[in-house]
């Protein structure tokens, strides 16, 4: 199942997932930089205490002095609240390996120091003052390292190696980091608040006026305009969708206007048509009488079959006379259907019945599949002439001895569909487009078959003047065709 999400949560998603990205970004990096302030600070630290031990240091009896020199060793550590460790160490005669002389660790005293083995300060004063830091922070704990030259009269004999505590100073950090958390979270709700504010104003405010107007056009009210003045993509696409209502309100009252003018046309042509048909069939009507009467009593084989082709021809004409009156009458607006509850089977059965020698002679084997308990309602005359034409055409376009038409109904709520099948000459996909049209006779197989073509389109006629629609289908040249057609149900009492 598919889940509509807003715009507008999107982008509050989008903002949410974007500002808190960003904001304990810059947290961590606050975070870093102030532990970098902090190492720092310890290295000014020790910078200041290396200056108070080399003045110490000088002010007694110097290195020599062990005894004196670690008692000045314990003081420095006793006075420095955070410094855990102090100690001295000293060049060999070669400069090379570093000895510790004196500690606040007393268990270091006369060996090398370890912390920082490797390191080592050339005994020259030319040489460049170095310090190193060693930060211990991966687990409580924490310490800070620092180790300095021991300068002596421009001289360096030897390192200090200082040791701090640092959880003072990280109890400071933590508390400061939570509350960094907590100004970073008010923070992002702020952010979130405001890029809302302004993506709403700027971009789905503007969408949702799009939408609004959209859907006014589609109710029809064309003059709809969308007001986006600002001068971007959004105030462009105002700019198209109101000359796009604008060209589809000019292009609705010209299709209004041709519409008009196409019924005033096809009226006049069916008033033509009707006026033309009865001209026509006043002066054929004596010839239609007559005719066969002539036909009858002449003797001469020759002017017999040529009398034939006359009567023909003359009950062709009359009978395209009289269906072309009809189509006229059909797409008049006055005319009126009397509908009325009607079994199918016995309307259909009926029907059937009054063909039987027409399906004879073409050797046709009908099947009425239709059930007893459909009711539609419907004009029964109409009705049987539209049963009478789809199933006239049906056995006309279907091969003798071999044709079946299969007639049946289903009902569907409050909508009956009716089909009627044959297994005739079948159509291609060009003449279902075109069937219903009037007089269209698509192929010579039609042209061979005596049709006025128009028995189609009177049907199509009758079924639209009850309410319903008509469609034919086929799989193609030579599979037979089926049409189809609705009508409205009526009640399962053929006395009601």
């Amino acid at each position: 199942m598919k889940i509509n999400i807003s715009l507008s949560l999107k982008i509050t998603l989008i903002v949410i997932v974007v500002s808190a990205a960003l904001i304990f970004s810059i947290a961590y990096i606050n975070i870093g930089w102030q532990r970098g302030f902090f190492k720092d600070d310890y290295r000014e630290r020790a910078y200041s205490l290396q200056k108070t031990l080399d003045a110490g240091i000088e002010s007694i009896d110097g290195l020599n002095n062990t005894e004196q020199l670690q008692i000045f060793i314990e003081e420095a550590n006793n006075t420095n609240f955070d410094l855990l460790k102090l100690s001295i160490s000293l060049f060999d005669e070669d400069d090379k390996e570093l000895t510790v002389v004196a500690s606040s660790d007393l268990d270091e005293i006369g060996h090398p120091p370890s912390v920082y083995s490797g390191i080592s300060y050339e005994n020259s004063t030319k040489k460049e003052e170095v310090d190193v830091i060693i930060l211990q922070e991966q687990e409580k704990p924490y310490t800070i390292t620092v180790i300095r030259p021991v300068n002596l009269s421009g001289q360096i004999v030897g390192t200090y190696e200082m040791l701090f505590s640092m959880e003072r100073t990280y109890s400071i950090l933590d508390a400061h980091s939570s509350y960094l958390v907590f100004i970073s979270i008010i923070s992002l709700f702020v952010l979130i608040l405001i890029f809302l504010f302004l993506l709403r104003w700027v971009i789905v405010k503007p969408i949702i006026t799009f939408r609004d107007a959209a859907k006014l056009v589609a109710k029809g009210k064309l003059n709809t305009e969308v007001n986006i003045s600002s001068r971007d993509e959004l105030g462009d696409l105002a700019s198209a969708f109101n000359q796009m209502t604008h060209d589809l309100k000019t292009s609705r009252d010209k299709i209004r206007r041709y519409s008009k003018t196409l019924e005033n046309l096809l009226k006049q042509k069916d008033e033509f048509i009707g006026q033309l048909g009865h001209d026509l069939k006043n002066p054929l009507q004596p010839l239609v009488g007559l005719l066969p009467i002539i036909y009858e009593q002449e003797k001469d084989t020759k002017i017999k079959e040529h009398l034939s082709i006359i009567v023909n021809n003359v009950e062709y004409m009359r009978d395209l006379i009289f269906k072309t009156l009809e189509l006229a009458r059909l797409r008049s607006s006055d005319i009126k259907f009397d509908l009325k509850n009607i079994n199918l089977l016995d309307l259909v059965s009926s029907v059937l019945e009054k063909q039987k020698m027409f399906f004879e002679e073409h050797n046709i084997t009908i099947k009425n599949l239709v059930k007893e308990e459909i009711f539609v309602m419907a004009d029964k005359l109409r009705l049987e002439e539209l049963f009478h034409n789809l199933i006239t055409n049906a056995v006309k376009y279907t091969p003798k001895d071999k044709g079946i038409i299969s007639i049946d109904a289903k009902k569907e709520k409050d909508i009956v569909t009716v089909s009627i099948k044959d297994n005739g000459v079948g159509m291609a996909k060009e003449q279902l487009d075109r069937i219903f049209d009037e007089f269209y006779m698509a192929d010579e197989s039609r042209r061979r078959i005596d049709s006025s073509g128009l028995g189609l389109p009177i049907s199509k006629r009758i079924v639209e003047k009850h309410g319903g629609k008509i469609w034919v289908e086929s799989p193609g040249p030579g599979k037979g065709s089926t049409f189809f057609f609705t009508l409205k149900t009526g009640k399962a009492n053929k006395d009601l």
